[in-house]
């Protein structure tokens, strides 16, 4: 079993860290928006003395990789390439979309989630999972990020299931339910993100074989890998 994660999340104007070491969960946010650079390190350090443990004691280094605010994502990408690459430690990229669905199977009974964000210009990002014992969330076709009239359909989506509804992109509840042919019975606008889901699917995507080495880490888009 894993002992010692340290978790990153700087997807949005605030930053958070946090160690879950033995049980425990040891954790810091920064109130101040736009202030993750100048904050994210000294908030580590503190933690890890908290924790009573160092940097190469560390098992994994989990960030949230994106979609997000493009700043942030760099400022979390470079941290955590900066502390694995100084320690040969395993990290791992984590989907903002892929927590938030964590988050929402941990305050309701669904077992499938449609989630979705608000991006820019009009656009929404936009991804289906199901829950999954060995990969804590699973993706259902891929994340996308689009005008809500132009979404795609997940044709891996189980038909016929009930789903939730996650996220504040659902304010365009009436445009992304007339792309979806799925019953959808209810709808968290704002989940209860926290570090314990970051750390609890970081666990589970570890043990699946998606942690990667330093130099491989790469920030997620999601934009970039959209063509229409």
């Amino acid at each position: 079993m894993m002992k010692n994660i340290l978790a990153i999340d700087t997807s949005s104007q605030k930053c958070s860290v946090a160690v879950s070491t033995n049980n425990q969960l040891f954790q810091q946010s920064s109130e101040l928006e736009r202030q993750s650079a100048q904050r994210i390190l000294p908030m580590v350090a503190e933690l890890l003395v908290d924790a009573k443990f160092s940097l190469p004691q560390l098992d994994l280094i989990a960030v949230i990789a994106g979609p997000g605010s493009f700043t942030g994502l760099r400022i979390g990408i470079g941290v955590a390439q900066g502390l694995s690459a100084a320690n040969s430690t395993p990290v791992i990229a984590l989907s903002s979309l892929a927590v938030t669905a964590m988050a929402a199977n941990r305050m309701s009974s669904f077992s499938q989630f449609f989630v979705s964000e608000v991006a820019r210009e009009r656009e929404i990002y936009f991804a289906a999972y199901r829950i999954s014992k060995r990969l804590g969330v699973e993706l259902c076709g891929h994340e996308q990020v689009s005008v809500p009239e132009l979404l795609q359909p997940p044709h891996e989506a189980i038909k016929g299931e009930p789903w939730c509804a996650v996220g504040k992109g659902w304010a365009n509840r009436v445009e992304i339910q007339s792309r979806l042919n799925c019953p959808i019975e209810n709808t968290i606008i704002e989940p209860e993100v926290n570090m314990s889901d970051i750390c609890k699917l970081a666990e589970l995507r570890f043990a699946a074989g998606d942690a990667v080495s330093a130099e491989l880490l790469r920030p997620n888009y999601v934009k970039d890998k959209l063509d229409y």
